[in-house]
């Protein structure tokens, strides 16, 4: 039993008859008998007493007195079908990291504001390798992160974007006199970056590493939210943050030039390989979108 059976039968009742139904709804009368037929068989019970003149029976009576319920009920699993199939409802979950945050988030809500006004939407910060795991873990749908080169064999990394570190510091800083700084002259000063999971911290002691220099890594302050770190610069502290998060804070914050060029990184999106998703075209838009 289906709405347009439904119509039929109100049709029929409500224009006296099979024939007078089929013309009003440019059907055969062939195909109005199939659809009475269809719904007596659903229901268990006739709707007419066979003959002329199409009268109700006692069921088919109480039957067409829900029929205006009965169709709007329909039309309303039809609607929720529609938006169901095109990805309209629901409730999406979205981890993203701290550095791409305030540019990622207000677009992502913008979107979804316009094209999914009825869907709700999680969101998760975190570090790339805790969002990585909550994808992995089917907590997530999709993750805004860093690439990660141990990412596990089950997820799939696609790039939007890149970034680098970048050294901050405030106006007043006796490094800005200077032209160019090597990487030593930073370590001269107290510094403070993000934790070990942070993709700036595990960039920056991978340099060191790589010139020797770790050793010479002396006052240093580890702050988990790197968001925060443009704001709490005092004195002749060096930040090191993502320029997307220095590019986002206040006029008294400047970038120190460096000659040290190999502090690249690059974001994308994380999903689960080979596993449907039923969110997967509005992923796929949101993505399109951060990536311009």
């Amino acid at each position: 039993m289906n709405i347009n059976e439904l119509m039929t039968f109100k049709a029929v009742v409500e224009k006296k008859g099979f024939s007078t139904a089929a013309e009003f709804l440019g059907y055969s009368q062939s195909n109005v008998t199939k659809h009475i037929k269809k719904i007596e068989e659903t229901v268990g019970f006739p709707l007419f007493d066979r003959g002329w003149k199409s009268t109700l029976t006692k069921e088919g009576e109480l039957f067409y007195k829900e029929i205006d319920n009965l169709i709007d009920h329909w039309k309303s699993i039809c609607a929720i079908s529609e938006e169901i199939a095109s990805e309209q409802i629901g409730e999406i979950r979205i981890g993203i990291i701290e550095s791409l945050a305030k540019q990622v988030l207000p677009q992502i809500i913008s979107w979804l504001k316009t094209h999914r006004p009825k869907m709700n939407a999680f969101f998760e910060m975190g570090n790339t390798q805790r969002l990585s795991e909550l994808v992995q873990q089917n907590e997530l749908d999709v993750a805004f992160v860093g690439e990660n080169t141990n990412l596990s064999s089950e997820l799939e990394f696609k790039k939007i974007a890149e970034d680098e570190i970048v050294f901050i510091t405030l106006k007043s800083h006796e490094l800005l006199n200077k032209n160019t700084l090597e990487l030593q002259d930073i370590l001269n000063f107290p510094l403070i970056y993000g934790d070990k999971t942070c993709l700036s911290h595990q960039r920056f002691i991978a340099a060191l590493q790589k010139d020797n220099l770790l050793s010479e890594l002396k006052t240093h302050y580890i702050c988990s939210n790197q968001l925060l770190i443009p704001d709490i610069l005092t004195d002749n502290q060096i930040g090191i943050v993502p320029r997307s998060i220095a590019n986002n804070k206040a006029t008294n914050i400047v970038t120190l030039p460096t000659t040290k060029k190999d502090f690249h990184l690059v974001y994308g999106t994380i999903t689960k390989k080979k596993e449907y998703n039923y969110f997967k075209d509005t992923i796929a838009s949101i993505t399109e979108l951060v990536s311009h």
